[in-house]
């Protein structure tokens, strides 16, 4: 009986396995070029799962995977422990090869791509002297990225990091120069179709940011965890930094038509939807006229009815505490610590929102009390957004890079520039102080010209504070060489008093403070006219008196 059953359960597994081969082939049947395939390589092919979908397809790597059958994790880690030893030894070679080697069983492990091209182009680069030889890895990494985007077609993460390791690796290094010459005349990276003019890195780092973003937009791909701010303002950042680099090589003609580019970049940036993180839908130009539209809203609700704010701000003052009524009406900075608290409590208590309008608006005006209520909730409607969007353009600092774009278009910022280079020029690679002086001092009055005409500027919220400061830090250098300091009637005093975070100026802004504190004493004294002044006849007679007696003391003296 037992051996019976066991027969009968085991032709029973047989006929229940042989009857689901017909369905488990419907379903993972693979694509053909005459059919679609079953419904798993039908949902891949809908989804861009198929690795035709996700990207190039390499035999190679298809073998190993099979080759490895389950054991490819463990193979992976072997590989990743191998590459981490090769680099602490310095073996690049093997380092290299086993890269190439992890590439093949990991072809679509974003995180792989990203960090060992970081790896590549930021670790093992400083390893070398030579900046060719730096340079060297530096492309080798941003190359496995691009190697990554062949595995990864159109993947924005790749895309986006791409863009930026082309642009603040090349760009901001401390061999810039170096790297931004050879990366022009790199015959070997760049494609045959790309003009010399555009070969510069901060240009093509916006190209790769600019595909990422139509990954985004049209391919309807998933930024991921990147700020969404963060990631459209990139491609016009990059507009801008290569602006700025240009610049400063001297190309002042044709840096003023990129920053004409960028500030149109920028501007579109600002109209572009950016989802905040509750849901709402932000825009950054809309900011003044929903500004706008809170002033209008407020002042609409407030004229429901005579005396409304009045009545919610003596309402909120009745209710504060002795302690918290002192500590409103003290200095904040004089608060003491007991008293913070007490000054935060009061000033929500007195805050003068629209629900507390409303409120007291039904109360005084109960016909009203549905009008303001609506008015109330569309004024706290537009008060949120403006709160969003200013903190969002505040991520990427957006008022003064729009400022920014404007004012490099000037011709006084053009010419201060433009002095600027010729001075540096004439200190450092023509050795004459003298004619460099004359330059910098120049260039500071045309650098006077555009802080009065765009006043922001002066803000410490932008970075042309800091960088005018290292013109004059190197203006100071050329009066050091010249036995001289900075002069009285120098400019740009008030860019020094608070720009110099290196306290570079602080014996000069010392001594000149107290001399202006000398020359207004001087000029409080002279303001006194001696005919006008109102003499105390008293105060006369014992002043003579107080005289006479210290001549009678001296004579005696002589005596």
């Amino acid at each position: 009986m037992n051996r019976r059953s066991s027969f009968y359960r085991k032709v029973t597994y047989g006929v229940v396995i042989a009857a689901l081969l017909f369905p488990l082939s419907l379903l993972s049947a693979p694509a053909t070029v005459d059919s679609k395939g079953g419904k798993l390589a039908q949902l891949r092919a809908e989804n861009g799962l198929s690795q035709a979908g996700l990207g190039e397809i390499d035999p190679a790597s298809e073998t190993i995977k099979l080759a490895t059958l389950g054991l490819r994790g463990l193979a992976v880690q072997f590989l990743w422990n191998n590459a981490n030893h090769y680099k602490k030894v310095e073996d690049w070679t093997n380092l290299t090869a086993t890269l190439e080697q992890l590439a093949k069983l990991q072809p679509n492990f974003i995180t792989f791509w990203k960090f060992q091209s970081w790896n590549l182009s930021y670790n093992v680069s400083v390893e070398f002297d030579d900046y060719h030889d730096r340079y060297y890895w530096v492309r080798r990494g941003i190359q496995f990225l691009e190697e990554g985007l062949n595995y990864n077609r159109d993947n924005p993460t790749l895309q986006w990091e791409h863009g930026w390791v082309l642009g603040q690796k090349i760009g901001r290094a401390d061999e810039k120069v170096q790297y931004r010459r050879l990366f022009k005349t790199d015959d070997e990276y760049h494609p045959v179709d790309r003009p010399p003019a555009e070969r510069d890195n901060w240009l093509v780092s916006k190209k790769a940011y600019l595909d990422s973003v139509r990954s985004v937009d049209e391919l309807g791909k998933s930024l991921g965890k990147k700020s969404p701010a963060i990631f459209y303002s990139s491609a016009p950042k990059s507009q801008m930094n290569y602006a700025e680099a240009i610049e400063d090589e001297g190309l002042f003609d044709t840096a003023v038509a990129a920053w004409k580019l960028a500030g149109q970049d920028w501007r579109e940036f600002g109209n572009i939807p950016i989802e905040h993180s509750t849901g709402k839908i932000l825009v950054f130009n809309d900011e003044e006229y929903l500004q706008g539209e809170v002033e209008r809203l407020r002042a609409e609700l407030e004229g429901i009815a005579d005396g409304l704010r009045a009545e919610v701000e003596a309402e909120a003052r009745a209710q504060l505490t002795e302690e918290q009524k002192v500590a409103s009406e003290t200095d904040p900075s004089k608060l003491t610590e007991e008293q913070t608290e007490a000054y935060y409590e009061a000033k929500q208590i007195l805050e003068v929102t629209p629900a507390k309008l409303a409120a007291k608006a039904a109360e005084l005006a109960p016909e009203k009390a549905r009008e303001a209520k609506e008015i109330a909730a569309e004024l706290m409607e537009k008060e949120l957004l403006t709160r969003y969007i200013h903190n969002y353009k505040d991520t990427t600092n957006y008022d003064y890079w729009a400022l920014r774009c404007a004012f490099e278009q000037s011709k006084p910022a053009v010419a201060a520039r433009s002095l600027l280079y010729r001075a540096r020029r004439q200190f450092l690679e023509e050795a004459d102080p003298v004619a460099a002086k004359a330059l910098y001092e120049e260039a500071f009055d045309r650098w006077a010209e555009v802080f009065e005409e765009f006043p922001k500027l002066k803000d410490g919220e932008g970075t042309t504070g800091d960088d005018v400061m290292v013109f004059i830090t190197e203006y100071n250098d050329v009066l050091e060489q010249l036995d001289e300091e900075v002069p009285e009637d120098f400019p740009l005093w008030e860019i020094i008093e608070n720009f110099d975070s290196e306290q570079v100026f602080q014996l000069q802004l010392r001594e000149r403070r107290q001399r202006l504190g000398a020359i207004e004493q001087e000029d409080a004294a002279e303001s006194v006219d001696p005919s006008t002044q109102s003499v105390d006849p008293e105060a006369s007679d014992d002043g003579a008196e107080q005289a006479d007696q210290d001549d009678a003391a001296e004579a005696d003296e002589v005596d």
